[in-house]
């Protein structure tokens, strides 16, 4: 039987399972890997796996987890083997050290104190962090971030533009929080909040607790949406102002937050009837968290048409069924019999 001859046999009469490399319970890819946060043996496992080769040197599962959890920089070459099936990965490793973040930090710092946002202002904010090299990854997603709002505000000094004429504000948004979720730091922790309340993703949202209005607002939402009433109806504007969402949230975000977190006891009307006449030009994850508040005011003061007519603009989306079905029971029982 010729070599060919004996690996055809063997992939298939006899099936061998390919080896995995798994980093914190998912599969890793073919593409390089970067690692910008601390790791520990546990988080990497082997499978289907008879030899592990780490930059040309020879390791056990144990040792090869181990060495992987105790670096902080550099790439790695991972070769693993089980029968003839061979995989290869590289892994980049680029954690930051603390001094650097918090030197970053104090450039954002500096920035929104200076109270200009520009091209300008960002551009000096990236130099005063660019002599720290274990965080840049961290300095540009706030960099992007930072582009994005000004783009999200239609400034001129944007230089962003998506199909619809719009500022192409969401590409930046994506970029920042894709980088900055593995940082756990403050300004990282307010805009991740700050995008998933955007997007209208309410749970995630709810868990950046560092920002305590976003997160308010957000669980307020969540709630609703789950086919209950909100269980806080209050003011939620006054929360935590010390939050770094109240310096880095937008202008259009902001306002829509300050909107979403009004009384919702039908004492709002004035800002209802304000935010009411402008809805239909809002984009639509923004109008759909306005539509929401305006319904559930028009019940609560007892105008059941405007509520209604509010609901019905959300009575087809997936994550209002049971808001929706809900609200429409809240409305018939508090009609007059």
């Amino acid at each position: 039987m010729s070599d060919e001859d004996l690996r055809v046999h063997q992939f298939g009469g006899h099936h061998t399972l390919q080896p995995m490399l798994v980093f914190r319970g998912r599969e890793c890819g073919r593409s390089r890997l970067t690692i910008s946060r601390e790791t520990t043996a546990f988080d990497w496992v082997f499978r289907n796996t008879m030899a592990i080769s780490v930059n040309g040197h020879d390791f056990s599962a144990d040792t090869a987890s181990a060495y992987l959890g105790e670096q902080r920089s550099g790439v790695h070459d991972i070769a693993l083997v089980n029968g003839e099936a061979r995989q290869e990965f590289q892994l980049a490793f680029a954690l930051a050290d603390e001094e650097d973040l918090h030197s970053v930090d104090v450039a954002l710092r500096q920035l929104v104190d200076s109270g200009e946002l520009s091209h300008t202002s960002i551009d000096h904010f990236i130099m005063r962090g660019k002599h720290l090299p274990t965080a840049r990854s961290y300095l540009s997603g706030l960099a992007n971030y930072l582009y994005g709002v000004l783009a999200r505000e239609g400034s001129a000094d944007s230089e962003l533009a998506d199909r619809q004429g719009q500022r192409g504000y969401e590409g930046r948004y994506n970029q920042a929080v894709t980088t900055l979720g593995d940082f756990d730091r403050h300004p990282a922790e307010a805009i991740c909040g700050i995008v998933a309340f955007h997007y209208s993703q309410f749970p995630r949202a709810a868990a950046r607790t560092r920002s305590r209005r976003v997160a308010a607002v957000s669980l307020r939402f969540r709630e609703i949406l789950e086919g209950g009433e909100p269980s806080t109806r209050h003011d939620l504007t006054a929360e935590a102002h010390t939050s770094w969402d109240h310096v880095l949230s937008d202008t259009v975000i902001e306002r829509v937050l300050a909107w979403s977190a009004l009384l919702l006891d039908g004492s709002a009307g004035e800002t209802v009837e304000e935010f009411g006449s402008v809805i239909n030009a809002q984009r639509p994850h923004d109008a759909f968290k306005l539509r929401l508040v305006a319904a559930e005011h028009y019940l609560a003061v007892g105008d059941y048409t405007a509520a209604i007519r509010n609901a019905d603009f959300l009575r087809h989306g997936r994550s209002t069924e049971l808001w929706y079905e809900n609200f429409r029971k809240r409305v018939q029982g508090a009609l007059p019999q």
